[in-house]
């Protein structure tokens, strides 16, 4: 088996991250590297525990994504109509697993297979994992926003349209998938694409928190430089698509055209450059924590996995 190296590559999160916070960064895509083995380092070991707490909220939307992911997959393989019914209990039975593992602390032995959530895993203060109480009206809140999502996209036109197009223009679902800028490897993993009869390749993301046109144009405009450069469907023929399951399924169109393709490019240089430039050896991908500095704000902290260990928070 070929050896798990740490490479630098470009991604919309991480990019958000290196912008957001160069702390959090580092930890998300350094400081954790070899957590998993039995003789890391503690600090490593810590960090890779911490890199999977998710807060409520992104794991509601983690199980939506799911659920839509096993829906369409379904689908493909029998036949099988996704039903409001069938989705909600599908992410009802999500929903109780990733809690009972996160209360049962599974997290400890695997951490990135198990959910940890933040809202627990920071509940008490320095006794970190140990509170097993959440108000009633936040956990029926989470899961209302899931099942809301679910009976909004079983509801919605985009679906009606995915399922009037023969599988065979599906493109693979929710599919981890990259492509070369140059020399830059930039991930992009739409959550479903599809041909329609008019040979339109469309892109689309769902979204269940609300709408960031700026940033949700970004994203798109990467699935549709994946499709240019590694699918070969001409600009012409890319239409990108943000659906709002949270907001009754609404979906939002951008525009592809040459200036946002030169624009997605230009970006991702910038930002590359920026991540590489910090670097103590790029060669080897080599970073040292002191080199990237803490940004503490109400936002970035709010929900930042790192509090444990971020030296802005415990000083």
């Amino acid at each position: 088996m070929a050896e798990i190296t740490n490479d630098l590559t470009w991604s919309i999160s991480r990019a958000g991250l290196f912008q957001s916070c160069q702390r959090a960064y580092y930890y998300r895509y350094y400081g954790y590297w070899g957590g998993w083995k039995f003789d890391a380092d503690e600090k490593a070991k810590l960090l890779y525990v911490l890199r999977n707490v998710k807060p409520m909220i992104l794991w509601a939307g983690t199980i939506v994504h799911e659920t839509i992911k096993d829906a369409l997959t379904r689908y493909a393989a029998t036949g099988e109509v996704p039903t409001p019914p069938a989705l909600q209990q599908h992410a009802t039975e999500l929903l109780r697993a990733g809690w009972l593992e996160t209360i049962n602390k599974e997290w400890q032995e695997r951490p990135s297979k198990k959910t940890n959530l933040f809202e627990l895993y920071y509940g008490d203060g320095e006794n970190y994992g140990e509170c097993k109480k959440l108000p009633r009206e936040q956990t029926d809140a989470i899961k209302e926003r899931v099942m809301s999502a679910l009976d909004a996209f079983s509801r919605s036109q985009v679906l009606k349209d995915i399922l009037a197009t023969s599988t065979k223009q599906w493109q693979p679902i929710d599919a981890n998938l990259f492509f070369m800028l140059d020399d830059i490897k930039v991930w992009a993993c739409p959550d479903f694409a599809y041909t329609d009869a008019s040979s339109i390749l469309h892109i689309i993301d769902w979204k269940t928190g609300k709408e960031h046109p700026a940033q949700l144009r970004l994203q798109l405009a990467c699935y549709a430089l994946y499709a240019i450069k590694t699918l070969n469907v001409p600009l012409e023929n890319v239409a990108i698509h943000g659906v709002l399951l949270n907001d009754f399924g609404r979906r939002s169109d951008y525009q592809v055209d040459q200036a946002l393709i030169d624009s997605v490019t230009s970006q991702i240089k910038v930002s590359f450059n920026a991540m590489k430039k910090k670097l103590k050896d790029a060669e080897k991908n080599l970073a040292v924590e002191d080199d990237f500095p803490c940004n503490p704000s109400d936002f970035n902290c709010s929900t930042c996995p790192f509090l444990r260990v971020c030296p802005a928070v415990q000083q």
